[in-house]
Formats: structure tokens, sequence, C-alpha cells
């Protein structure tokens, strides 16, 4: 169970570089994205991203199942951040503070200019922002990469 957790967090660690680094259009959208802020998010979230598996292979090679959990938490936390940001506007109709901080625009505008003409395969609800397929990939691997971190933790 391990070995699939590491596997799991680390594919959810490249699969963010991938798309955040790689032109995949209309998968994805980082045309409009300068390179050195494609940079600079893959250097901000791959080693918050790569936590969890740090700290599951230091459990299980230490023995220390909290070391897993730890980890398994903080993979917990990356995926609700996740949900939180893309499926409440879409569900709720509620934006999270930290959407667009910093960039003068709402999530709304940020949604339409960047994600709206991509890979889509949720029905729309009135005008509200929809998770690209894009990032139900992304959800769907961390949250069972989080889900695998904890059940392997219990194990070591």
């Amino acid at each position: 169970m391990t070995a699939l957790a590491l596997t799991l967090v680390l594919a959810a660690v490249a699969y963010h570089a991938m798309m955040t680094l790689v032109d995949l259009y209309p998968f994805n959208n980082v045309r409009g994205a300068k390179r050195s802020e494609r940079l600079t998010e893959v250097a901000v979230n791959a080693p918050v991203m790569s936590l969890p598996a740090v700290l599951l292979g230091a459990g299980a090679a230490t023995s220390l199942p909290w070391l897993g959990r730890a980890g398994g938490v903080i993979e917990l936390l990356a995926v609700l951040g996740g949900l939180l940001l893309w499926w409440s506007p879409y569900l709720a109709a509620v934006t999270m503070p930290w959407a667009t901080a910093g960039t003068g625009t709402t999530w709304a505008e940020l949604h339409a200019r960047t994600y709206a003409s991509t890979i889509i395969v949720l029905p729309r609800i009135g005008e509200r922002p929809r998770p690209n397929l894009e990032h139900m990939v992304l959800h769907a691997l961390m949250l069972a990469a989080a889900i695998a971190t904890f059940i392997a933790a219990n194990t070591i």
C-alpha cells in the first residue's frame, strides 16, 4: 500500500507540473501565462505537493506511522484547498478569498479568460464557473493519494 500511495502522490505532482508547463490545449490553457509565472507555480507547489511522499517514506523507513499520517493530512489539506477553490463557485456560488489574491480580478473573470475554453464536461449552473477536466483529474489523483497515504500510514 505504501508503494501505491507514493505512486499516487508523485503522479499528482508530475501531472500538476506537466499541466502547468506543457501546452496541451484544449485540455489545459497555459498559453496566456508567462514562462516565469509557470515556473514559479511549479517551484512553489511541487515541494508542498511532494512533502506527503517524503513524510510517508520517512514514516515507513523509521516505523513511525505518525509521519505518514502527517503526510496524509498535508495531502488532504491540499486537495481540500483545490476542491474549495474549484467546486464551491460551481456548486454553491461561493468564491474562496484566495482564489485570485493580488490579481485585481474576480474568479469568474479569471475562469472566463483562462479555463472556459478548455475541456469542461460538467453541465452549466447559471453563469457559475465550472471545473475543467484538467482539474477534475488532478483533484481525483490527489484525493486518491490522500486516502492511500492514510491507509499506508496505518499499516506502518
